[in-house]
Parts: structure tokens; C-alpha cells; sequence
């Protein structure tokens, strides 16, 4: 597929436009013309069929996804959206990290039991409030685990370290205050993409460090989907403020089979005026 990066390009009024609503954070995708031909259909995790045909292929597994970074991407961007949609940097949210220790854990599977053991203690110690979370698995490029964890509250969120340590017991512990931030899953994608060695950046090296069907993340069912609204370039517009604006980007697309299309992004932060 050809990819063309394009500049100074605006779409048209009756442009079909998909409108996400994430709290602070609104995203704008308008395309040309919708492609309706569906051509290929999941049958199951393993088959997929081609409409056409009739054809039955296999997915193609594979056992390490750094052959698959597209998937893992889209998933961070999945988790970017609900971030945003759930957390503005307020006093009622903390950013925590979990690590472990001596005893290092190098399967992700065996997070889950650490992580359930711990939010339990955390619920129980705070009863008093109504504590949703997003759980964040995350590896080292040494291969060991460690979990970040956004916690929101109704009301004011404090959790002295010292607290946390006793909670956690597994390792060190850090809790941070999401202040002076105005785009948090933005904040915390970077941290899941990108490995930092000193003052260097390996731009999604992480990418390639998380296995086949491996859970990105995890939430709480206080944590809420964002609103995603099917429309034209036009009404969409009215729905946003252009001091607002903070990212444009279109490109164009073409497929070897002769399928054009061309793809314009606008993102707009509610927090931000200039």
C-alpha cells in the first residue's frame, strides 16, 4: 500500500466524519468516501473467510509480537482513548507503579494473581471511597514485569508510599500526582512505546517486548468508554473549537488492488487556548 502525506488539505462539508469524544481530548477522522465492500469476515480467533470466495484462511499466528507492533499500537491507542476519557489530572486520580523485588516476574500471566491480591487490600484499606482503576502491565527490556496503575476516586485520593509499600509488598513502590498534564494517556502511552537509557530514547522499541495475546491493559467497570459518533465533516465541526486545535495530519492512501482513499486527523484539547 502507498502512503502520501498531505498539506494544507481540508475535507469537505459532507465528508463522512467519525467524532471521539474522550473527555478533554476530542478526535476528528474524516475520510473520502467509505469503503462498504466488505471483503474478508472473522469466523473465529484462528479462520477468517473471504466474502467473495467463500475461501477459508488461517490467521497467522505468531509467537512473539514483534512480527505484530501494528496490533500492539492500536491497542495503546485503544487505552490512550480510555485514559483520557477517565482522567484529567485531578485530585482524585494517582499514577502508581508496582515493581517486584528480588523475586522478578518474566511471564506477564502470572501479574494478574499479584495485581488481584493487592487492589483487594488497597479496597479494603480505603473503603470509604469508591476506587476504579486502569491496570497496566509493562516490561522491562530485560525481560522482568513490572504494573503502572491509574486509580480515580469520588472524592480526594491520598496514598502516603509508606501505605502503598506495606499494600504492595512485593517491591518498591512509587505514587505520583497527575498534575500540570492535559493530555494523560498521551503522558502514559509514551511510557509503554519507548524504552529510556539515559539521557537516549529508543522511539517503540517496548513495542516488540510483548507477547502474543497479551493483555495491554485492564479496567475497572467504574471506568467509562468513550463516545464515539458517526457524522459529517460539518456537524462535527460545529462540536469543536478551533483555539482548541492541537494536531492535523492527512495522508493518502492507495492499495495495489486500486482502492484510493484519503484520511484527514484533527485533535482538539479543551484544556489548552493558545
Amino acid at each position: 500500500m502507498k502512503v502520501k502525506r498531505l498539506y494544507a488539505y481540508k475535507p469537505y462539508e459532507e465528508h463522512f466524519c467519525k467524532l471521539k469524544k474522550c473527555k478533554n481530548i476530542l478526535t476528528l477522522t474524516t475520510v473520502n468516501s467509505r469503503n462498504k465492500n466488505q471483503t474478508i469476515k472473522k469466523v473465529n480467533k484462528d479462520e477468517y473467510v473471504f466474502l467473495d470466495t467463500g475461501e477459508l484462511k488461517q490467521y497467522n499466528h505468531t509467537e512473539n509480537r514483534s512480527e505484530n507492533t501494528k496490533s500492539v499500537r492500536e491497542s495503546i491507542g485503544r487505552l490512550r482513548d480510555l485514559i483520557n476519557n477517565n482522567f484529567s489530572g485531578g485530585k482524585n486520580e494517582l499514577w502508581i507503579t508496582l515493581t517486584f523485588g528480588n523475586n522478578k516476574v518474566y511471564n506477564p500471566k502470572e501479574l494478574l494473581p499479584y495485581f488481584e491480591h493487592f487492589i483487594k487490600r488497597l479496597r479494603r484499606k480505603y473503603n470509604k471511597q469508591n476506587i476504579d482503576y486502569i491496570y497496566i502491565p509493562e516490561p522491562h527490556e530485560k525481560g522482568d514485569w513490572h504494573i503502572h496503575l491509574l486509580l480515580k476516586s469520588n472524592k480526594l485520593l491520598v496514598i502516603p508510599n509508606k501505605i502503598l509499600s506495606e499494600l504492595w509488598g512485593e517491591g518498591f513502590v512509587k505514587v505520583n500526582r497527575l498534575k500540570n498534564i492535559d493530555n494523560v494517556g498521551a503522558y502514559v502511552s509514551a511510557y509503554l512505546i519507548d524504552i529510556k537509557e539515559g539521557e537516549s530514547t529508543k522511539k517503540g522499541a517496548r513495542l516488540y517486548l510483548y507477547p502474543t495475546g497479551h493483555h495491554i491493559y485492564r479496567n475497572s467497570k467504574g471506568i467509562i468508554k468513550p463516545e464515539t459518533i458517526i457524522t459529517t465533516y460539518k456537524d462535527a465541526q460545529k462540536q469543536v473549537n478551533i483555539k482548541n486545535l492541537v494536531y492535523e495530519d492527512t495522508i493518502q492512501i492507495e492499495t495495489e488492488e486500486g482502492y484510493k482513499n484519503i484520511i484527514h486527523y484533527e485533535q482538539y484539547n479543551i484544556k489548552r487556548q493558545d
